[in-house]
């Protein structure tokens, strides 16, 4: 059933931004060719190229607005509003909602942050020089592997993980956030904002009283380089876990014991 379930989360997905992500494609490619065509160098060319630059921007800024609220209507409409009272009737724990519309959350944020890097790219200029400096650099690359360079991929996917697992965090935090708010009878979308910016106080009160990742001393640690970044890394991974188990804990109590759809 929980599979059935993510199903049901990635294909209202799919269907949210089956128009924006590849509008944002295309318009790159419409810039693509606007910018480095023979005609911007005319003043009408010039003026075709900036409208389009403008439409593309927006269209990458609407993009990440409409990934936002999509994540909140889903989580608030789908489990907290008039569907949740069919969805808390699915044989699937409190903790699989979560998780399906978590997973779906990120996975949104994540192919839209691809397309809009894809996107950038599709805007430079193809030619064989710059595909050729790009294999010169692949091939330099390859050629000089050691192990530092393989640390170095591994501190990349490092701080790649940091990224998702923070992101799954500020989610989780909008998750409780709006769990809390809906305790109440009245004002629940005022009191789900004035519960995140208590949230927000409470956790950055509670990381003042830790030991900063920063001020980790490399000369009395005995770090240099990488050592020093990747213990600097997993400290901040291993605090938005702790954020994150918290943010997800709460919020399962609540559906699961304190949950008022009235």
């Amino acid at each position: 059933m929980f599979g059935k379930l993510l199903k049901y989360d990635f294909r209202s997905m799919f269907k949210q931004f089956a128009f924006v992500w590849p509008a944002a494609l295309a318009l790159a490619l419409v810039n693509h060719f606007t910018i480095n065509g023979i005609e911007s160098s005319s003043s009408v060319g010039e003026t075709t190229a900036g409208i389009a630059m403008m439409i593309y921007v927006a269209i990458l800024m609407a993009m990440f607005i409409i990934a936002l609220i999509f994540t909140i209507q889903r989580f608030f409409k789908g489990l907290l509003g008039d569907e949740g009272y069919l969805m808390h009737t699915l044989p699937v724990k409190p903790w699989q909602l979560i998780t399906s519309k978590l997973l779906c959350a990120v996975v949104t944020t994540m192919l839209s942050v691809i397309v809009a890097i894809v996107s950038i790219f599709l805007i430079f200029p193809w030619d064989a020089e710059a595909f050729r400096q790009v294999f010169q650099g692949l091939d330099y690359l390859f050629s000089h592997w050691n192990g530092e360079m393989t640390r170095a991929v591994f501190c990349l996917l490092e701080v790649l993980l940091f990224m998702l697992v923070s992101l799954a965090t500020g989610y989780l935090q909008l998750y409780l956030s709006m769990s809390i708010g809906h305790l109440f009878n009245k004002n629940r979308v005022a009191m789900s904002v004035i519960a995140f910016i208590v949230i927000n106080a409470l956790a950055g009160t509670l990381l003042s009283f830790l030991p900063s990742w920063d001020t980790f001393d490399p000369f009395a640690s005995g770090l240099r380089g990488m050592d020093l970044f990747q213990r600097a890394i997993w400290t901040a991974i291993g605090t938005e876990l702790v954020h994150s188990a918290v943010y997800f804990i709460g919020t399962e109590f609540i559906l699961r014991k304190k949950l008022n759809l009235e």
